[in-house]
């Protein structure tokens, strides 16, 4: 006699966005009004609940990051009629480590969204409820953002811009353009130069070095835009023109 085993079969309802295809909070979290905020990234692994966890200490990590950090250290360049060639930087960062363990102890996930390549998480104040029109999918505008070209002047805030070229992990690339936001935002904010001028009768050469001591504080992510004709990839962040100081040292409970 034979006997029929019965199959089971697992729905799991995952959110998913694809190509292009991202949150509105991710490409425009500066529209977020309920506190500070931060995304995070991930491989999409087998289990969600594994790249969830990664991504959200990823965030917490950007989060702590974007509260306050002191960078540290210099770039050099070398200018000749040819043109400006990059010789080289040796930075380095400080962060608040009691505000990053604050924020792994009670930074709430407030959405995720996983594409074919990555799984984003974004994390605020307990309190904080994202509008159903910042958690919709939406495409990324082919059309450049004005920002990429005009980086905004308005009162009270100093803009700066990164961007990145695109990598075998497209987190990697975002998270690149964040940080060399937040190295143009120091840079914006003070900067040394010490430049050794070599003339002859012909050409010039200049040697510049870039030396930056400075803390950021209250950065906050406005836009990302993905230049996929070119693969390039824009982060957009702004800081008050008078810092806090640090301001509370606790992360968002």
């Amino acid at each position: 006699m034979n006997t029929v085993k019965p199959v089971f079969f697992i729905l799991v309802a995952v959110i998913s966005c694809f190509g292009q295809t991202y949150p509105r909070w991710f490409l425009d979290p500066g529209d977020l009004s309920c506190g500070p905020v931060a995304a995070g990234f991930s491989v999409p692994y087998f289990h969600a609940s594994s790249s969830d966890s990664v991504a959200f200490a990823d965030a917490c990590a950007n989060l702590s990051r974007l509260h306050y950090t002191k960078i540290t250290g210099g770039e050099a360049f070398w200018t000749t009629e040819a043109g400006v060639y990059w010789m080289g930087n040796n930075f380095t960062e400080e962060v608040d480590s009691a505000y990053l363990r604050d924020a792994i102890s009670h930074a709430k996930k407030l959405d995720s969204c996983t594409t074919d390549q990555m799984t984003i998480l974004l994390i605020g104040q307990s309190g904080c409820d994202i509008p159903d029109s910042a958690r919709a999918l939406t495409d990324c505008p082919e059309a450049q953002p004005g920002w990429v070209e005009d980086i905004p002047q308005t009162d009270g805030f100093i803009y700066a811009e990164g961007v990145a070229p695109q990598y075998f992990y497209e987190s990697s690339s975002w998270e690149t353009a964040e940080k060399r936001a937040l190295f143009n935002l120091a840079r914006s904010v003070k900067l040394s130069m010490e430049a050794l001028q070599k003339m002859n009768g012909v050409s010039g050469q200049e040697i510049r070095n870039e030396e930056i001591s400075v803390a950021l504080n209250d950065v906050q992510v406005v836009h990302r835009w993905m230049d996929s004709a070119n693969g390039l990839y824009y982060v957009l962040l702004k800081m008050p023109a008078v810092p806090s100081g640090g301001g509370d040292s606790s992360a968002p409970k």
